[in-house]
């Protein structure tokens, strides 16, 4: 009796239990696998990750979908790189949009603020590294040139004197002028012919970057020369 009595409570627990669970798992929801969406159009993607904070910085990028100007002036890409673009004429944004998926390629605003807006046919990433192109050489272009002075002692050693080439042609390539300056102490005075001789050296070690404003100087008691970068084209 007393086993049949644990039974019909262990069962009754059970029953007790099972149906606290019940009601729990019938309330949560059923699981189903979600297939991958199909790949969209890359103007949807770009829209979704300009939402979370990524993609084309807008306005002066738009691209794609991005565009809602209902007429577009289309420009694409010259097969050359030195030619300019070529012009097709005023279009629709729908036909403009069809236009640059038929060429797998996207549909760029370079001027947003034209009438009617220009666009060009061209891949965004192609687009972008031609942008950071231009910057970079603009920058170069605007480099404020300074005059870097480098001192030399006319018994320098060989190995001083090629890190002050070294220096040099670092400087020159990076459109700044160098003064190479040998100065003389005292009794010194009596050896600029030697200093004479080693700017003339460095000068011809220098050539390929830049060239001499004319021969070595005396001013006070220190030999000088300057050097001039090369035109960069």
């Amino acid at each position: 009796p007393m086993v049949t009595v644990a039974l019909w409570v262990a069962l009754a627990g059970g029953h007790v239990a099972a149906s606290r669970v019940a009601p729990r798992v019938a309330a949560m929801p059923s699981c189903s696998v979600r297939r991958a969406a199909p790949a969209r159009a890359r103007g949807h993607v770009a829209m979704a990750l300009m939402k979370r904070g990524r993609g084309p910085p807008p306005p002066e990028h738009m691209i794609n979908e991005f565009i809602k100007a209902n007429e577009l002036r289309v420009m694409a890409e010259a097969e050359e790189a030195d030619q300019p673009d070529v012009p097709l004429g005023i279009l629709s944004r729908a036909d403009a949009l069809a236009r640059a998926q038929e060429m797998g390629v996207d549909l760029v605003c370079t001027s947003p603020g034209a009438d009617p807006p220009v666009c060009k046919l061209i891949d965004y990433g192609r687009f972008r590294f031609q942008l950071e192109k231009k910057k970079k050489m603009m920058k170069k272009a605007a480099h404020t040139s300074e005059m870097k002075e480098l001192k030399l002692s006319y018994t320098i050693e060989t190995h001083d004197f090629n890190v002050r080439i070294r220096a040099a042609q670092k400087f020159l390539a990076s459109g700044d002028k160098v003064k190479a300056v040998v100065q003389f102490k005292g009794r010194e005075m009596q050896h600029t012919d030697i200093g004479t001789q080693l700017l003339k050296r460095m000068a011809e070690s220098l050539s390929e970057f830049g060239s001499t404003d004319g021969p070595p100087k005396m001013s006070g008691n220190r030999m000088e020369v300057y050097i001039t970068p090369k035109s960069r084209k």
